[in-house]
């Protein structure tokens, strides 16, 4: 499996730019209709999908389900793994149609952005997959003006206010998981501050050096966990027993059956434990976190909390405690 150093989901001017230089002789802009052109997508048979996320991207071959109107989640389930795309389908805005390789952008592929031109998806016709049909979708989808993509909207800052410690603790103890979802997501970049001013049986920092320890663990013992990343247009999350961790310039790459995920560590600044209530029992997980705060991706338990639990127990090292290792 070939692997490419990858950039960030927050190099908005890379990606965008790419194409509108090419824009009209490699790439061609298509209507902004994402729902539209994604229930095209069934019909253009193998393909490999990309999701960029700040520090992390996930690459997957697939042949894209026929999406109606209401679904916002894509399920599937094999013989050891899972996989759950969220869409956030209001954010998606804008489409883009690759004819020619610009820049890392493979041939015949689709590429999605949100309305702040930040790239959320990419849809790339595999090799061995012929027919006309990525070029009928063109064809059918092409926007009247090929010139110009306009500017986007200005970021506006709409948080609300940060819950009080023991409203948050509160809240942590009762919701179910859409529900600490949606809770965690309204933090935004205030996580670290909230993480740190809660009770540590909710959430403490743990070494960097954790992550690779876990990972190659999880490796040897062919133990399934899941990986949840995203942006804002989609969450992934995907349960699998993952291959040994691979290292190239600070991404881990983790494989398994066709999908490769790539954690970019070096965007990592610090690593938390939470705990929660589930479903009759308390689950446990690792978070990643940039320097600003803001969530980078997630690993927990597969369908066996125990054996994640065995898992940090022998490769988990909480902040100031060198060499100390706990559950």
């Amino acid at each position: 499996m070939t692997v490419t150093t990858l950039a960030s989901a927050n190099d908005v001017s890379t990606t965008f730019h790419h194409c509108r230089a090419a824009l009209g002789d490699r790439v061609l802009r298509l209507q902004d209709e994402p729902l539209a052109i994604l229930k095209g997508l069934y019909r253009l048979g193998a393909l490999v999908v990309t999701t960029f996320a700040d520090g992390a991207r996930v690459s997957q071959s697939m042949r894209y389900p026929t999406l109606l109107d209401e679904e916002a989640c894509l399920e599937s389930r094999g013989e050891q793994c899972r996989l759950s795309q969220q869409l956030n389908l209001p954010l998606w805005h804008s489409v883009m149609a690759v004819l020619a390789p610009v820049a890392d952008l493979p041939a015949r592929s689709l590429l999605f952005f949100d309305r702040y031109r930040a790239p959320v998806q990419q849809m790339a016709v595999a090799p061995e997959t012929g027919g006309l049909a990525f070029e009928e979708l063109v064809c059918a989808m092409l926007h009247p003006d090929q010139r110009q993509l306009g500017a986007p909207p200005p970021r506006r800052d709409r948080r609300a206010a940060s819950p009080a410690v023991a409203e948050l603790e509160r809240q942590w103890s009762q919701l179910d998981d859409d529900g600490f979802r949606d809770l965690m997501a309204g933090l935004g970049d205030r996580r670290q501050v909230l993480y740190q001013a809660v009770r540590d049986k909710f959430a403490c920092p743990v070494r960097m050096e954790t992550v690779p320890a876990l990972l190659a663990l999880a490796g040897q013992r062919r133990r399934a966990f899941t990986v949840c990343t995203g942006n804002n247009g989609v969450r992934l999350c995907l349960s699998a027993p993952w291959s040994p961790p691979r290292w190239q310039k600070g991404h881990c790459h983790l494989a398994h059956n066709g999908v490769l995920v790539s954690l970019d560590m070096g965007r990592v600044a610090s690593v938390w434990r939470l705990r929660r209530p589930g479903p009759g029992r308390v689950v446990t997980a690792l978070e990643g976190l940039d320097a600003q705060g803001r969530w980078l991706w997630t690993l927990s338990a597969g369908d066996d909390e125990d054996a994640w639990l065995a898992l940090l127990a022998d490769s988990l090292i909480r902040e100031g405690a060198p060499g100390q290792r706990m559950a």
